[in-house]
């Protein structure tokens, strides 16, 4: 019996789940199909049907459940809502008419040979077009270097969510650094169009999607030292908080001349979401490459861009994306419920043990996959170590000094005692040159060891290798086995060293057993943090530590007992910077969301010194512990004046005096010992001093090519150390600002700090290495009014 269907109307309640499930006759069928053709309201009601309340591919997720039909109409009913889906694909392929309209922004040139001007940049031309908008090559003129700044698309700005959702993920990405990821140097706003952009480090090279159109595909070495690399950057990126969420060739850049990974555009997909949300309830991404979880709209964490990296590597070594369709629809249906096929399969060549890796990544569920990055750059690492066994050694940029370096585990020998231990090494030693792995020189310190582990090797066995390029003098110890790049350290006394690294790793060091040749390591203290330790400070009498970690707490340690105090001091943000007062009274901690607290020690009551809009990264205590210090990322350096005569206030307190002559964040600030001076340091690469009783500027120095990070008074504030991302470490005679010293390596230089003595100076870096100086002894021009110290 046929059913007659009345004209105008829109399928019933319950008939589009009965639609879908295949339960309608053949007749209602073939009408419904039709219907929902022209209707959007019915359109609508199906897509809710599917996706409930959250967005179109959450469908995916209904319909893996369901036992359907090849012929249902749930079918042709997508199509009409796929061909939505690919307009908004259209989106990141902006037309020439939208392309006229992206460069209206930008103020006309007052020289020849730019596309125009943003903000004090000059733009020389076009890099590249994304889903966010464009790149440029631009020149900037203050800091004579060349940078690629990112300009959001105009018709994001409009969504105010997104927008403070950009400029949000920007920041924290900005926050992060390391060797794999490329450095965002500023995040600003153009006054003249209201364009929010980023100001980045200019990669010369490819990226993977140009490489992978260019070769078709990559040997399995370059693939497990790509994957190394690229793991060892999410790593970083995931001890921060960040989730990348858009890892795909695009978004991984190769360096040359080496092809180092560095990965960019971290956390930026979310503002195109909040947009792409808003019209079409669209996850943002690209589809080839998004996790499971990702394609149904779940919940995702970190363990999401372990999918997507699996992803691109599986193409990057068959040639193939694992998950490769004809439509966006159906590659997100492959995701949630297809298994790729075996690597092994598609290319004979590969190694088992690399096509485990790989698949291990593209497990559907988190849980099944690799619990960190970090344990992913392992494995990759053991993997590249197995493979290239009989190659020659290439040894990371930076991993020793000058022209002969002695390596013991985890400590090296200093120069000065090289001689006695090489005539009995030497010809022992240089047949094991070509038996070490080839490490590429950015893994993290924890995949480094690992690689170095294999054949037994005793611990007092020592290798002579070759040199990086470094120049100056070269330092009496240096100090390895940190996990990764080194952003802290502090004297616990004169001959203690605490070294905070990257993995959330505290380490105690012995300097003098160091300067022997012996073990120097002391104490790995228990419980790692969770993230980089941003910042260390040892309390006066040398009785407790507290370190700044990535997981929002302030943690004290007690460095008699050598374990934790179990007292915290918390924040809401990560914590970036903590400082004891040299009267033992105060404890000053900042974040990454402008919040200082100065604690009372005794109540462990904290007032907020409000004053700052961005990532505290310093903060300093005069020598008399009245004044406070606070250099961030905004720009400006606070100082705070403390009455040390009256009870601790609870209702906050205003600072007294702002210094604001950088240009960009404020890295550093300290106190010379007398408290009348105080330094900085910053984006610019300047270093500057000034009048701490007025804020007089008093010098500033061009001391760094790039950021400088760190600044510290030695010699009774005779002498200002610094050191940047040029990889330089610099002292300055002061005020006259003469240059007395200088070291320079291959890599960035995060800290620096002189010892108690104020002529035995401490370095680290991205390297995972602390070396040591004592000083006069290295300067070129020894100074007669500061004899060598006994």
């Amino acid at each position: 019996m046929n059913e007659v269907i009345p004209a105008g109307e829109c399928l019933a309640e319950g008939e589009l789940e009965r639609l879908v499930r295949g339960r309608l006759s053949a007749s209602r069928a073939a009408w419904a199909a039709d219907h929902l053709t022209q209707c959007r309201h019915c359109q609508q009601r199906l897509e809710a049907l599917s996706a409930g309340s959250e967005s179109l591919t959450a469908a995916l997720r209904e319909l893996a459940h369901w036992d359907l039909p090849r012929d249902s109409a749930y079918y042709r009913a997508l199509a009409a809502v796929e061909q939505e889906l690919r307009r908004t694909a259209a989106f990141a392929s902006p037309s020439q008419e939208a392309a006229a309209e992206d460069f209206r922004f930008l103020l006309p040139s007052e020289e020849p040979g730019f596309l125009g001007r943003l903000g004090s940049f000059r733009i020389r031309r076009l890099l590249g077009r994304g889903g966010m908008g464009v790149v440029f090559q631009a020149y900037d003129p203050d800091l004579d270097r060349e940078v690629a700044i990112k300009v959001i698309d105009p018709r994001l700005v409009g969504n105010e969510v997104a927008r403070q959702r950009f400029c949000r993920e920007a920041r924290a990405a900005a926050a992060v650094t390391h060797d794999h990821i490329v450095a965002v140097h500023q995040v600003a706003e153009d006054e003249h169009s209201g364009l929010p952009y980023l100001v980045m480090q200019l990669v010369q090279g490819e990226s993977l999607e140009q490489r992978l159109r260019r070769v078709g595909k990559l040997d399995g070495v370059a693939v497990a030292r790509m994957g190394m690399q690229a793991a060892a950057g999410l790593a970083a990126a995931h001890a921060a908080g960040l989730v990348h969420r858009d890892v795909k060739p695009a978004n991984i850049l190769l360096e040359a001349p080496h092809d180092r990974v560095k990965l960019t555009d971290f956390g930026l997909a979310r503002a195109v979401e909040d947009v792409r949300l808003t019209g079409t309830g669209i996850v943002a991404g690209s589809p080839l490459y998004m996790s499971p979880e990702q394609a149904r709209g779940d919940a995702v964490d970190h363990r999401t861009d372990l999918f997507s990296l699996g992803t691109v590597l599986y193409e990057a070594l068959s040639g193939q994306a694992p998950f490769a369709a004809s439509s966006p629809l159906t590659v997100l249906r492959r995701i949630t419920d297809e298994e790729p096929l075996p690597l092994t399969q598609l290319e004979p060549a590969v190694s088992r043990e690399l096509a485990q890796i790989i698949h291990k990544l593209l497990a559907k569920r988190p849980e099944d996959r690799y619990p960190t990055a970090l344990a992913v750059a392992e494995d990759f690492a053991r993997e590249l170590a197995r493979q290239q066994q009989l190659s020659p050694l290439e040894l990371p940029a930076g991993v020793c000094v000058d022209s002969q370096c002695f390596v013991t585990s985890p400590s090296r020998l200093p120069w000065a005692n090289w001689k006695k231990h090489w005539g009995h090494w030497s010809s022992r030693l240089r047949s094991l040159r070509g038996l070490l792995p080839w490490l590429g020189g950015m893994l993290l310190g924890a995949a480094l060891m690992a690689l170095l582990q294999g054949p037994p090797v005793p611990s007092e066995r020592i290798v002579e290798v070759p040199l990086p390029r470094t120049s100056g003098p070269p330092p009496q110890i240096v100090l390895d086995g940190q996990a990764g790049s080194v952003w802290s350290l502090a004297f616990a006394a004169p001959d203690r060293l605490v070294v905070g690294a990257e993995d959330g790793s505290l380490r105690l060091w012995d300097l003098r057993r160091a300067a022997d040749g012996a073990e120097g390591l002391l104490k790995t203290f228990e419980p790692r943090q969770n993230g980089n330790i941003w910042s260390i400070d040892v309390s006066p009498k040398g009785k407790y530590m507290v370190s700044a970690c990535d997981d929002s707490a302030v943690v004290l340690w007690n460095l008699q007992t050598l374990r934790f105090e179990g007292l915290k001091f918390p924040h809401p943000h990560s914590a970036r910077s903590a400082a004891f007062s040299p009267n033992g009274r105060f404890l000053a901690t900042g974040d990454r969301n402008s919040t200082v607290r100065l604690w009372d020690l005794d109540t462990q009551v904290p007032v907020e010194l409000l004053g700052h809009r961005g990532t505290i990264h310093a903060l300093a205590f005069s020598p008399d512990s009245r004044r406070l210090a606070s250099a961030a990322s905004d720009g400006t350096v606070l100082l705070w004046s403390l009455d040390d005569q009256q009870w601790f206030p609870r209702e906050g307190l205003e600072h007294d005096l702002r210094l604001a002559e950088h240009r960009g964040p404020v890295y550093g600030v300290t106190f010379c010992p007398q408290g009348e001076h105080l330094a900085t340091c910053g984006w610019d690469g300047t270093v500057r001093l000034w009048d701490a009783t007025n804020g007089t500027q008093l010098l500033s120095l061009k001391a760094h090519d790039g950021d400088a990070w760190a600044v510290s008074f030695g010699a009774q504030g005779q002498w200002l150390a610094s050191c940047g991302s040029d990889g330089a470490v610099k002292v300055w005679k002061v005020p006259e600002g003469r240059e007395i010293f200088a070291w320079r390596g291959e890599r960035g230089i995060h800290t620096v700090r002189f010892g108690p003595d104020g002529h035995t100076l401490a370095a680290a870096g991205r390297d995972g290495l602390v070396r040591l100086w004592r000083l006069p002894l290295s300067l070129p021009h020894n100074d007669p009014s500061h004899p060598p110290p006994p």
